[in-house]
């Protein structure tokens, strides 16, 4: 049952739903009153051509009824037969001014929307040479970075490789001397046992 009720609520909630319903509570009161604007204006002005008054009570009476007066009571034996053009005059001029005053608004909301658009698509292309410059300084910010990490990355692997071969250098500096000196030493050591050998 709580499934139920959390459904239908999803369901009421839904744009669609609510925007209808609000277009349908739209739509009814502004039919209220522009038929409230035909038939209080424009039908009365257009009824000043019949004898009647009444836009809607204008007809074309094909018979007479026939009313019998007993007594001072009127009694209807047959009923009038009339064409009631008046209320098709109604609806017609009801419908064409419904759809004239749509027609305004629709044109005035389009004419509204366009220029809308037209302003946000110069805004846009006012907007676009800004946007395009600050990328393209950007891109080239970020090529000169990246040059600029490349080469002192190759400046730092110059340096490594410098620093290692002045090692390798001094290392084999020192094992030379090593050399030397061990050899001046083993050269010393056969002097003095020469000499001692000859002192013999």
């Amino acid at each position: 049952m709580k499934s139920f009720f959390e459904a239908f609520k999803k369901f009421i909630t839904r744009g669609n739903v609510v925007d209808m319903a609000i277009g349908v509570a739209v739509g009814t009161a502004f039919t209220a009153i522009v038929t409230a604007f035909t038939k209080g204006i424009i039908s009365p002005l257009l009824a000043l051509l019949s004898t009647s008054g009444d836009l809607a009570a204008m007809k074309w009476v094909i018979r007479e009824a026939e009313v019998e007066i007993v007594d001072g009571v009127e009694t209807i034996i047959n009923a009038e037969v009339a064409i009631m053009y008046g209320t098709l005059l109604q609806a017609i001029i009801d419908f064409l001014m419904i759809s004239f005053v749509l027609f305004c608004i629709l044109r005035f909301a389009t004419a509204f929307m366009n220029r809308a658009n037209k302003m946000a698509k110069k805004m846009q292309e006012a907007l676009r040479p800004k946007d395009k410059e600050e990328a393209e300084e950007a891109a080239r910010a970020a090529e000169e970075a990246a040059k600029a990490a490349e080469e002192a990355a190759r400046v730092a692997a110059e340096e490594e490789a410098r620093a290692k071969a002045a090692e390798e250098e001094r290392m084999r500096l020192e094992v030379e001397e090593k050399a030397q000196a061990q050899a001046e030493s083993l050269a010393l050591l056969r002097q003095i046992r020469d000499l001692l050998q000859q002192s013999k």
